[in-house]
């Protein structure tokens, strides 16, 4: 399905044209892709995923350097886990979706704890600078497979994953499911109306 719409752009508030298409994406189902372009150069994006599966959590140890190629699957909705550097990617209003492999991941993360701890420096909090330069020295140890690491990806909506045969997937209690973010406003159509 295309559909194409119009909004005013909220740099110049002129007339934008946005573009809605639903597509079929590996790893992820149904999505509705929107793309919207202004004449004055303002660019808006989105991919909202139309399925929904079961709630899973999905762990991997990371035991040696083959292990840093596995898939991670993360929807919009997927947090990811870490526990060994500390580490807790949960998702935000303006979370993506993206493919990867476990060093791919490891990437972003060292990119957060370098802003991180460069940040800490300059307000004087040695403690928090010093705890983010451990982390780096981790990051960079288990990517020579010489610190062992766990990733867990746990999505309420089940749309995450990770693509490996030594990953473990298992089911979410309801418990969990309620305590986790999922960077989207959602509505249960039982308590429309209630």
């Amino acid at each position: 399905m295309k559909l194409t719409t119009a909004a005013n752009c909220p740099v110049c508030e002129c007339v934008m044209e946005c573009n809605w298409e639903t597509t079929e994406i590996p790893y992820f189902g149904e999505a509705m892709i929107i793309a919207g372009f202004c004449q004055c150069g303002f660019k808006h994006s989105d991919t909202i995923l139309l399925s929904q599966k079961e709630p899973a959590r999905y762990t991997l140890e990371i035991r040696d350097l083959e292990d840093l190629d596995a898939r991670i699957i993360r929807s919009s909705s997927g947090t990811i886990r870490v526990p060994e550097l500390g580490v807790d990617i949960e998702p935000g209003s303006v979370s993506e979706s993206y493919v990867s492999n476990v060093e791919g991941v490891l990437d972003r993360i060292k990119g957060v704890v370098i802003f991180a701890t460069n940040a800490a420096r300059r307000a004087g909090d040695l403690d928090k600078a010093s705890r983010g330069e451990q982390i780096l020295e981790n990051i960079e140890m288990a990517r020579q497979g010489q610190f062992k690491l766990t990733f867990m990806i746990e999505d309420p909506l089940g749309n995450s994953a990770i693509a490996s045969e030594k990953a473990v997937k298992s089911s979410l209690t309801d418990e969990e499911i309620v305590n986790l973010k999922t960077g989207m406003i959602l509505l249960d159509a039982c308590d429309v109306g209630s």
